[in-house]
């Protein structure tokens, strides 16, 4: 599904790169694990296939689509509707409910939330459980729920591929494997997932790990 090679990326005042003549490939519908120690290079790789930021050189190629070569708006659009990220915080806006939170991938200046759009969220709300939550802001949710509302949101439009950069780093064991366990439930249902996280026992319960170091692959 994406095909990363000769990835480089360097930030300025570093030494070396963040990623190194790196080459990756993501199969459809694998779920795929990215590990490393801290300053590795794991969130860059991520962030890097993801589109959320270019690298210095190389190709990342989905579905024949060169993604660092794309324009900006056709990066905007891979985003908005083939991939979706979650980060470690859910990010969720603190005064609208956990509906409205999910429709925020809808809204645009041009045309107010329609009625397919709003049965789209709530369907997403219902796949993560919290169908009965609809109306609670987040500050009523736990740090599971949040996370999952998140999840939701990211998806509500139909992405192809999940990319999760420390989806439970900032959640207790317990927690963080009831989101692991909710991924790998996308999973099964076809949802590509590529996840950064430090905890190796996670790790292992994916289908493929690839552990980095100084920027590269080591294993």
């Amino acid at each position: 599904m994406i095909e990363a090679r000769s990835i480089i990326k360097r930030y300025a005042g570093t030494e070396k790169p963040a990623v190194d003549h790196l080459d990756l490939d993501v199969r459809d519908g694998e779920f795929l694990s990215i590990v490393g120690r801290s300053g590795s290079g794991k969130s860059t790789l991520l962030h890097i296939l993801s589109s959320l930021i270019k690298a210095d050189s190389g190709s990342i190629m989905f579905r024949g689509l060169d993604i660092r070569a794309a324009s900006e708006s056709r990066r905007n659009s891979l985003r908005g509707n083939d991939f979706a990220v979650v980060f470690q915080q859910h990010h969720l806006l603190p005064h609208l409910s956990a509906l409205e939170n999910v429709l925020l991938p809808f809204c645009n200046r041009l045309s107010p939330v329609n009625a397919r759009q709003i049965s789209a969220a709530r369907n997403m709300l219902k796949r993560v459980g919290l169908e009965h939550k609809e109306d609670s802001r987040p500050g009523r949710l736990s740090g599971g729920e949040q996370q999952r509302v998140a999840i939701a949101r990211a998806l509500a439009r139909g992405a192809n591929v999940l990319f999760a950069d420390e989806p439970t780093g900032s959640l207790d064991f317990a927690t963080g494997t009831s989101i692991i366990d909710f991924l790998h439930e996308l999973n099964k249902d076809g949802l590509t997932v590529v996840m950064v996280t430090h905890n190796d026992e996670f790790a292992q319960r994916s289908e493929r790990v690839v552990r980095m170091a100084d920027g590269m692959i080591v294993s």
